[in-house]
């Protein structure tokens, strides 16, 4: 199955406060210290001016995909209705876990690891939007990704063996079925007429396809890096 086709995104590095709260497992609304909150808001713009996460993926028919994953029981019900799928990798990008690992103080270093492990999580967010743009039409499932919901671990192999890893600056120990960088989650996003489990995405009012139009510097919902088109005068 070498011959899949894929294609690599470059995504938007975007976050809020909450987003990186939520992968510190801080509850909403507990108090916080003001010394986390100061940090917290110095880290966002160095997250957006460094790390370069990415997407990789092929998109294919569902039948295909089950074929590459081979016997997992769990990837053959949630693909039964969908016509579609995606076979997904998303990463921070190294360029944000060397920053990580040259960080000496515990607590900035710790912050910069929530930030790359929410980055990480918002890539799988970013391709259901791309998805939902790219086919209007279609209902995009809600993701399984290997070592959760009962989808074996050691499909990452697999992922490996398809998706062009070393393009997007990840590694993968055949041995661990780790990744590296540690921020970089694998997934599979079915569409089609009919899914197992559909989360809606928020809407956008704004942006066109791509979000290549989009005049919001910051949206949580961006999928490729803003360029200013606005010349000046």
């Amino acid at each position: 199955m070498q011959d899949l086709e894929t294609e690599i995104i470059q995504l938007s590095p975007t976050l809020s406060y909450e987003k990186i709260l939520h992968s510190m497992g801080i509850p909403q609304g507990k108090p916080i210290r003001k010394r986390l909150t100061r940090l917290i808001d110095e880290s966002l713009p160095i997250a957006t001016e460094i790390a370069r996460p990415k997407l990789a993926w092929a998109i294919a028919h569902s039948d295909t995909i089950k074929t590459v994953l081979g016997n997992s029981i769990r990837i053959k019900r949630y693909l039964i209705s969908p016509e579609s799928a995606a076979l997904a990798i998303g990463t921070v990008g190294s360029e944000w876990e060397h920053f990580v690992m040259a960080e000496n103080d515990p607590m900035k270093a710790y912050i910069y690891t929530a930030i790359a492990t929410a980055l990480a999580r918002d890539t799988l967010v970013k391709a259901r939007r791309e998805l939902s743009q790219r086919y209007p039409e279609k209902k995009i499932a809600d993701s399984l990704s290997p070592g959760t919901d009962h989808v074996p671990h050691a499909l990452q192999t697999q992922f490996a063996a398809i998706l062009p890893l070393a393009k997007i600056g990840v590694t993968f120990d055949r041995e661990s079925y780790f990744m590296h960088p540690l921020a970089t989650v694998t997934a599979v996003i079915a569409f089609g007429t009919a899914v197992e489990r559909e989360h809606p995405l928020p809407e956008c009012g704004e942006a066109q396809p791509r979000c290549s139009r989009c005049p919001d510097r910051n949206c949580q919902l961006r999928i490729v890096p803003f360029v200013n088109t606005q010349t000046e005068k």
